[in-house]
C-alpha cells in the first residue's frame, strides 16, 4: 500500500489517495496551509490515522472522522474582553498557543475538565490544593497554570500570579520489581495454555523491551531476517483527538529509530509468525480479529487473568520494559548500551530508573563469626 503524505495545493493542504479502486481527495485542515509546520504535522497525523483504517479494515468512507472544523481567528489581548473565570482564561491561553489537536486534547483538555468541575474564579487556587491529586499529576498541572498566569500578566488580562505561590509537592520514586527469570518463565507458559495467541506479543516485549506502542506498531518492513535486526522508528500510540480508542501512527517517544540485533529465539519467534506473503506494512502482533491491538483491551482480558491464573503479582504490562532492562544490566551490558536498547536519548534516565543495580558491590568481608 502506497504511504499516504500530504500534498501542496496551491497553499493549502491536500490529501490523495485510493481505497478499494475508489480515489479520495480532500482538505483535512480547512483554513491551514502547507507551509505552516503545526497545520503538516497536523495532516501526517490524519495521514497517518486514515493509513492504519485502511489497514484495519476500519476505514470511513464519509471521511467525516478524519476531518477538522475549520480554524478560527485567535483573538489578541486586546480584542479579548478580560476574563472573569479562570475558565475563560485558561481558554484564551490556550487558544494563543496554537497547538496541535492531539497535543490539546492531551494535558490540556484534562486540566479544562478539571476547571470546568470545579469553576473557581481567577484568585482561587484551593480547588487544586485540596484536590485528590497524585504528586506527579498536581505539579505537571501546576506548572501550566504558572506558564497560563505569566502570560495573562504579560498581556494585562490579569494583574498578578496567584499560582506562584504555591509549591509543588514531593514525588516518590515507585520501586520496580522487574519479573524474575521464574516469573517470565511461568507467564509465558501462562500465556501458552491460556491465551495462544498473544503470547508472540509478550515474548516480543519481554525479549526487547520497547514500549508497547511501539510493539503494537511494528510492522513486517521493520523485520530484516537477512541483517537479523529489527528497526524501532514508529508506534502506534492513542489518538488523543479521537475517541481514545484510535490509533495514529507517528515517530517513538524521543524522535529517533534504533536497531535491534535478533537473538536466535527472536528470529525463530517471528518467522514462526510470519505469513508466507506478508504484506509489508502489515502489522506483525495483531488481535485475533486481526485488528490493531489496543493495550488497555489487552491488559484487562488477557494479561490480568493469565497473571492471576499463573499466581504472579500483578505488575503492568510496561514491566517487561524494566524486566529486559534489568536482566541486559545484570548481564554486563554498558549503561549506554541499556540506553540504546530502550530509546533514550541519553543514560539520565537509565541511570534514574535503574542506577541501583549498576555495579552494585558486595558487603566487605567482616570476621562476625
Amino acid at each position: 500500500m502506497r504511504e499516504i503524505k500530504p500534498v501542496n495545493n496551491n497553499g493549502s493542504i491536500q490529501l490523495k489517495f485510493s481505497v478499494g479502486g475508489k480515489r479520495y481527495s480532500f482538505n483535512p485542515i480547512p483554513g491551514g496551509q502547507f507551509t505552516n509546520h503545526r497545520d503538516y504535522k497536523t495532516a501526517q497525523a490524519i495521514a497517518s490515522q486514515i493509513q492504519n483504517d485502511i489497514l484495519a479494515k476500519n476505514f470511513d468512507p464519509t471521511l467525516d472522522r478524519y476531518r477538522l472544523t475549520p480554524k478560527q481567528p485567535i483573538q489578541s489581548s486586546t480584542q479579548a474582553s478580560k476574563p472573569l473565570t479562570l475558565l475563560e482564561l485558561w481558554d484564551y491561553w490556550v487558544d494563543s498557543l496554537n497547538l496541535s489537536v492531539a497535543t490539546r486534547q492531551h494535558h490540556y483538555r484534562a486540566i479544562r475538565q478539571q476547571i470546568i468541575k470545579a469553576n473557581p474564579d481567577l484568585l482561587d487556587t484551593l480547588w487544586l490544593t485540596q484536590s485528590h491529586l497524585g504528586a506527579s499529576t498536581f505539579n505537571q498541572r501546576l506548572g501550566y497554570l504558572k506558564r497560563c498566569y505569566r502570560w495573562a500578566v504579560s498581556k494585562t488580562l490579569v494583574t498578578s500570579n496567584p499560582y506562584d505561590e504555591l509549591k509543588t509537592r514531593r514525588v516518590y520514586a515507585k520501586s520496580i520489581k522487574p519479573f524474575t527469570s521464574r516469573e517470565i518463565k511461568v507467564i509465558i507458559r501462562g500465556f501458552e495454555e491460556s491465551a495462544i495467541h498473544y503470547a508472540p506479543f509478550v515474548k516480543f516485549l519481554l525479549a526487547t523491551g520497547v514500549r508497547t506502542s511501539e510493539a503494537i506498531g511494528l510492522r513486517w518492513c521493520h523485520v530484516d531476517f537477512d541483517q537479523g535486526f529489527i528497526t524501532i522508528q514508529e508506534s502506534l500510540s492513542r489518538d488523543w483527538a479521537g475517541n481514545g480508542y484510535q490509533r495514529v501512527r507517528k515517530e517513538t517517544k524521543t524522535g529517533g529509530s534504533r536497531h535491534l540485533g535478533m537473538t536466535d529465539e527472536l528470529r525463530l519467534l517471528l518467522w514462526s509468525i510470519k505469513p508466507p506473503k506478508p504484506d509489508q506494512d502489515s502489522l506483525v502482533f495483531t488481535t485475533v480479529q486481526g485488528k490493531t491491538i489496543d493495550d488497555g483491551n489487552f491488559r484487562e482480558r488477557y494479561w490480568v487473568k493469565v497473571l492471576t491464573k499463573v499466581g504472579i503479582d500483578y505488575r503492568r504490562p510496561y514491566t517487561t520494559r524494566h524486566t529486559t532492562a534489568s536482566h541486559a544490566i545484570d548481564q554486563g551490558t554498558p549503561v549506554t548500551g541499556v540506553a540504546y536498547l530502550l530509546g533514550h536519548k541519553d543514560t539520565r534516565m537509565v541511570m534514574q530508573t535503574y542506577g541501583h543495580l549498576v555495579n552494585r558491590p558486595d558487603l566487605p568481608d567482616i570476621p562476625i563469626g
